[in-house]
């Protein structure tokens, strides 16, 4: 197995060079492990955080060596496994990957990619979500307790993978406050791709925008989805939003065919947010949009049929 070769300069620590409080050192090492779990799961299943242990592949991959402390201010040295020694057939195939992965790449490599697009204020960004910037956050108190900043470089390389200082994490924490929060939809459109083994699929819908997807195995199978491929379908389920509030995912936890009159859900999911108070629709005297009934309510036990006639009935 061949490993790269990093360093992770910290900078603005009140010990001598060469030397780091044993809680600091465990909280970065600690905060940078979450991250790059979170960033790796991200990428090859659409979210970063799942209930239940994390499967062995992310361990392996995240299996990061800690090697010593060199003096010139506080250097920390870390190895990092390859992509291609520890993620095996998940290389493959990588169309069905949310974002692509090269396997000369590392764990660390991805969450180089998030701390760059999180301190841009990339709010458009494929490599961070919600558990991605928690997982940033972190490393706030150790920013707050201990250093100014910390600064990844790998072996070879002549520039920094990425610096994270005070003034970075203020930015990952407004793109957390901007994500919304997760919320119930009902969908319908074409299911047209499904990939077996990372219960991922696609939903096409009528004005060419498609929305990635994936199942929730706690409510039904990939082999159940099988039945509805290249067919037009009504999903309920959690959608996941960008700071931008664009659709990152939408994790089903229930699909049937679509029915006449289900068009009108042939849409993208919009982020519910505080009404605008001048919006002519909201000053109706008892208007109720019928989506605030079930937005934010799922997962639970209620039928789509039910869920379906609560909104028609409400429209």
């Amino acid at each position: 197995m061949s490993n790269v070769k990093y360093e992770l300069r910290v900078k603005g620590l009140s010990v001598p060079d060469g030397t780091i409080p044993v809680r600091a050192l465990l909280e970065l090492l600690q905060g940078l492990v979450d991250t790059a779990e979170r960033g790796l799961r991200l990428a090859v299943e659409g979210e970063s955080v799942k209930r239940g242990k994390a499967p062995a592949w992310i361990a392996a991959a995240t299996n990061l060596n800690f090697t010593g402390v060199k003096t010139g201010s506080t250097i920390l040295g870390i190895e990092a496994p390859r992509f291609r020694d520890t993620l095996g057939p998940r290389l493959e195939n990588q169309g069905h990957h949310f974002f692509q992965v090269s396997p000369e790449e590392t764990a660390l490599s991805l969450v180089s990619r998030s701390v760059r697009d999180a301190t841009s204020e990339n709010r458009e960004s494929d490599y961070f979500d919600a558990g991605v910037l928690n997982g940033l956050l972190e490393l706030a108190p150790f920013l707050r307790n201990y250093a100014t900043s910390f600064e990844l470089t790998a072996e070879g390389k002549p520039t920094a993978e990425f610096e994270l200082s005070t003034s970075g994490m203020e930015k990952v924490e407004k793109l957390k406050r901007e994500t919304p929060d997760p919320q119930a939809f009902v969908v319908t459109g074409m299911l047209d791709e499904i990939e077996h083994s990372n219960r991922r699929f696609q939903l096409s819908l009528a004005d060419g925008n498609s929305i990635p997807g994936r199942i929730d195995e706690e409510f039904m199978t990939v082999e159940e989805l099988r039945n509805f491929w290249g067919k037009s379908v009504t999903i309920k389920g959690t959608v996941y939003f960008k700071p931008s509030g664009k659709v990152q995912l939408l994790e089903s936890h229930l699909v049937r065919a679509a029915e006449p009159g289900e068009e009108i859900f042939n849409e993208l999911p919009v982020a519910d947010s505080t009404p605008d108070l001048f919006e002519p629709s909201q000053l109706k005297q008892g208007y109720v949009s019928p989506f605030k009934e079930v937005r934010g309510q799922w997962p639970g036990d209620e039928s789509l049929e039910t869920i379906l006639g609560a909104l028609r009935a409400s429209a």
